[in-house]
This record gives structure tokens, sequence and C-alpha cells, in this order.
């Protein structure tokens, strides 16, 4: 792979990570609640779900087609929630792609290809400039650990609906509205769409073929699709470690790479 393909690569795997983050001061259309559940009680029920992973790593493969880029890769995600996520991505024969080790205050980022080292503060203006999209750092600990926490950061415009075997929590913030699909029976979030004040679809995140491991309920599939862009990322794990205790990590970075602070 060449070094602009595998830059490509290691940004657009990160965008995986992102839910949805925009916000807006636009005014918005009123929703209206259709379930008998409320939504204190289905976002406690999801944050339980999910709350019940405290620690991850896992394995698989990433593969992304785009306009300008398609290939595969292979990938290692490391979680502690909720303070640290550490992924690294590799191509062909093993060969270091990227580093990214990120904790709620700062972030360390080993470009192999360019053999420079990125440090700073986790604020979402840096990590934003790093993945070329706004996103915090819960945001990426909720999607590439497959189970999200619900904020209650703004439960003023929202609705749920019911279906055969699932709940349906669309909330609107801004101009950009957020649909969540929750399993009723378990409570994890299988897919989330967010769309633009025109009812355009800027992202979906489709989480598959859960299974279940000591109360635990984990996708071993993501897919996710940015129609605007014609961007497509399948993430498939393969080997994953649930709640092995608190994990430490050990970035290495050659002696002989550019430094660079934030």
């Amino acid at each position: 792979m060449s070094g602009i393909c595998i830059n490509r690569l290691a940004r657009t795997l990160l965008l995986v990570a992102v839910a949805v983050t925009v916000a807006s001061c636009s005014s918005s259309p009123e929703l209206t609640n259709k379930s008998r559940i409320s939504f204190a009680d289905l976002s406690r029920r999801v944050n339980e779900s999910a709350g019940r992973l405290s620690s991850l790593n896992a394995e698989g493969e990433i593969s992304i087609d785009t306009p300008t880029l398609s290939n595969t890769g292979s990938l290692t995600v490391s979680i502690n929630r909720p303070d640290s996520l550490y992924t690294k991505i590799e191509g062909p024969f093993g060969i270091d792609i990227a580093d990214v080790l990120v904790t709620r205050n700062e972030f360390t980022y080993y470009n192999a290809s360019e053999n420079k080292v990125i440090r700073g503060p986790s604020t979402q203006r840096n990590l934003g400039i790093i993945l070329k999209m706004k996103v915090e750092f819960d945001d990426l600990v909720n999607a590439l650990s497959g189970s999200f926490i619900i904020s209650d950061k703004d439960t003023s415009n929202y609705s749920i609906s019911e279906g055969e075997d699932h709940y349906l929590l669309e909330q609107i913030v801004g101009s950009s509205t957020i649909r969540y699909k929750i399993n009723s029976e378990y409570f994890y979030v299988t897919r989330i769409q967010s769309y633009d004040s025109k009812g355009k679809m800027v992202l979906e995140i489709t989480y598959d073929e859960f299974y279940e491991s000591d109360g635990i309920y984990f996708p071993k599939k993501i897919h996710l699709v940015r129609p605007k862009e014609k961007q497509y990322i399948w993430v498939s794990y393969k080997i994953e470690d649930f709640n092995p205790g608190k994990l430490s990590y050990r970035l290495k970075i050659p002696g002989s790479a550019r430094k660079i602070q934030w």
C-alpha cells in the first residue's frame, strides 16, 4: 500500500468510532412519545447493559470502499472504560500503519508510514483534526466497544416507538436527528442513524451478529455507511476478551520518529 492509501485507511477506520456529534442552534420540530417506556427507563436499561463491559481486548479486520480507496487491514482494539482506548492498525504482512492511544485528558498518535508521532490534549478540536470530523472521547469508546451509553445531555425533544423486537429512540439536537434502534429484550443498540435538517442521512452505523457472554451482548460485525461521501466500512471482530481487568498500553515508537506536540 502506498503512503497515501495507508493514511486514508488509518483515518477512515477511526471514523467508525464517530457515532454522531452534530449540534446546531436552530429550532427543531417537536417529537411525540408513542411508547409506554419512558426515556429515563429506556436509557437506564441501555446503559446498564453497556456498563457490563468495563474493559475489552479485541482483534479483527477492517475493510473500506470509497471513491478513492478500496483496501483491507487488521486492527487491535483495547479499551478501559471509562478512561482510555488504544487502537493499532496493520496492513499486509503485519506492517504497522498507525497506533492511537486516547485517554480522557491526552492522546498519542503514531503514523508509521511517516514515522511521525503527535501528542496533545484529547480535546474535541484536536481529535477532530486527526480524524477529520468532530468527535469526543466518549464517542470513540462507545462505538469501538460496540456498546453505547445514551447521554442525557438533552432529553427535551425525543420520541420512542416500539417494533416487534425493538425500540426506536429518536432525538433531535438543533437541526440534526439521531435515531437509535434498541433490542427490546436485552437493551443493546443495533443501529444508529444521523440525519441532517433536510432529512438526508449523514451516517449509519449497524451492529450485527451479537452473541452473549456472561451477560455481555457483543457484535461481531460493524458496518458504517456515509452516503454523501460514498464511504463504506466493514469491521469484523475475530477474537474478543471481555473484562480482562485494568489494561496497560505501551506504544512502540522509534527514537527516530519526528515528534510533534500540540
